[in-house]
């Protein structure tokens, strides 16, 4: 069953079965012709079809090793680098064989929004290519486990994100190292302007045409998770990302985190959303199925980890240093006193502790210094970066088998490191 969750899935079709069924075929202009079952043909002009396999294979010729270092890859003993010196005769023969467009190699991946058609090599081989840099930079404690346990247990890991504004960082860099299939991205805001000093957006991803605008006052402006989404498919059409556009609540909590209408179960939640009562409900939904649980909050030039580790132990707290009872107390007067300052960083010193208050961050949160705009808590992007790769270091590591830290503060302008036992 496939979930209604992965809509912005591009099309994927395999090269020689798509050229044999017609279901793609070439005009004498050029133009790739789709004809998908039910549906009108689609003209993709030239200037929308792309080829990467060139890329791919060359690139995988100039970085595997040879046979001798290469990871092993099945009980024969044979290597990545044997296995792909097949690949690369098999490239080769279909490059001989080729007629006009038709290289039978490899899969399109054709990408609905924008009209274009992609092909890419295999799916093995774009996601080696994808790692091939990374090494055995990432392994598990003892070191025992090999370079191809390693690559199938980070696939096999289903990360589930909340918020996609510090979260979109977290995304995009777990997605580089540990190159999962399954990712659950959750978000109901939408990107503005203001977004661009902590994620990366251009033009397009932050609106959309004038073509597509229904009226005078629609607003144009995307959704984050559907942004961030669209980024991910960009890179790696084989991804599953399902996509939670109406953000988190008590009516979608099981399926995010659970195993849901042809969706997988989730293994690490990440959570990054900004309204108190989700991220309760997170905390408390990741304790009940024994999930572990990382936050990074972007605190001026520092990043705070925080690590929940429920998979270890299901009577640990809502957050350290406080009772579940005070936390839930605090979090309530957030909304009884709406736009009272105080009562927001009482509930903020409640979950992440006092530490966090330093420096110009200190002085912004106790008003002596000029604030130029209404944001309670600003940000840099730079931090933002940080924090994502904190994040992902940490999910990696979580998956390895290491022991995480119950906090940790790392200040990038200092240099200081503080960690929480």
């Amino acid at each position: 069953m496939i979930s209604p969750r992965l809509s912005l899935k591009p099309i994927i079709l395999e090269a020689a079965e798509a050229h044999k069924n017609k279901t793609i075929i070439y005009d004498d202009a050029n133009n790739a012709v789709l004809n998908l079952s039910g549906a009108e043909q689609i003209i993709i002009p030239p200037e929308k079809q792309f080829d990467l396999t060139q890329a791919t294979i060359f690139g995988l010729n100039e970085r595997l090793t040879m046979s001798a270092t290469s990871p092993v890859v099945d009980i024969s003993g044979k290597t990545l680098r044997d296995e792909f010196n097949l690949e690369w005769g098999n490239y080769a023969q279909k490059l001989f064989e080729i007629k006009g467009n038709y290289l039978d190699y490899g899969f399109y991946a054709y990408y609905a929004e924008r009209n274009e058609l992609v092909r890419y090599c295999p799916p093995l081989w774009h996601h080696v290519v994808a790692v091939a840099s990374s090494s055995k930079l990432l392994a598990d404690p003892k070191n025992s486990l090999t370079w191809m346990q390693i690559r199938n247990l980070f696939e096999n890991t289903t990360i589930a994100v909340a918020g996609c504004s510090v979260g979109s960082n977290v995304i995009h860099c777990a997605v580089m190292d540990l190159r999962p299939k399954n990712i659950k991205i959750a978000d109901k805001s939408v990107y503005k302007m203001e977004n661009i000093n902590r994620v990366r957006l251009s033009y397009g991803e932050m609106v959309k045409s004038q073509a597509e605008r229904t009226s005078v006052a629609d607003l144009s402006l995307k959704n984050k998770a559907k942004v961030i989404a669209g980024q991910l498919y960009a890179v790696d059409p084989f991804l599953n990302v399902y996509i939670y556009d109406e953000g988190i609540d008590e009516k979608n909590i099981d399926s995010f985190l659970g195993q849901y209408e042809g969706e997988p179960r989730t293994d690490v939640v990440v959570e990054e959303v900004d309204d108190p009562r989700i991220k309760i409900l997170i905390r408390q939904e990741a304790r009940k199925r024994g999930l572990p649980m990382v936050m990074v909050t972007d605190i001026g030039s520092a990043v705070q980890l925080d690590v929940l580790r429920y998979d270890k132990d299901k009577n640990l707290p809502l957050s350290y240093g406080i009772s579940d009872e005070e936390l839930i107390s605090k979090m309530e007067k957030v909304y009884e006193e709406a736009g009272n300052r105080n009562a927001f960083f009482e509930f903020v010193d409640a979950l992440i502790g006092k530490d966090y208050r330093h420096g110009e961050l200190k002085a912004i949160i106790e008003q002596r210094v000029e604030i130029p705009t209404s944001t309670i808590i600003p940000q840099l992007g730079s931090t933002v970066a940080m924090a994502g790769a904190i994040a992902a270091e940490c999910i990696a590591r979580i998956k390895l088998g290491f022991d995480s830290p119950a906090r940790a503060i790392i200040d990038k302008h200092t240099f200081a490191v503080k960690i929480y036992r």
